[in-house]
């Protein structure tokens, strides 16, 4: 995923569609592999990933930092 990511040979719309590809190839393995129960876990993290998408302004851990204090 990495190499893609640094691919510039491909636009970055090329890129994004390969690395949705290879993200849905891999969902569709792991959830051939679990039960029914697990399924349906499965997809509540996705989709609660998915909603989470696009609102990361920083870092993950950026909102748990305490700011620098102010220089004198």
């Amino acid at each position: 995923m990495e190499t893609l990511h640094q691919d510039t040979s491909l636009s970055q719309q090329d890129r994004h569609t390969k690395m949705m590809d290879i993200h849905q190839t891999g969902d569709a393995q792991i959830r051939a592999l679990l039960d029914s129960t697990q399924q349906k876990k499965w997809d509540e993290m996705q989709a609660r990933r998915e909603r989470g998408q696009g609102h990361h302004h920083g870092p993950p851990d950026a909102g748990d930092r305490q700011p620098p204090p102010p220089q004198p």
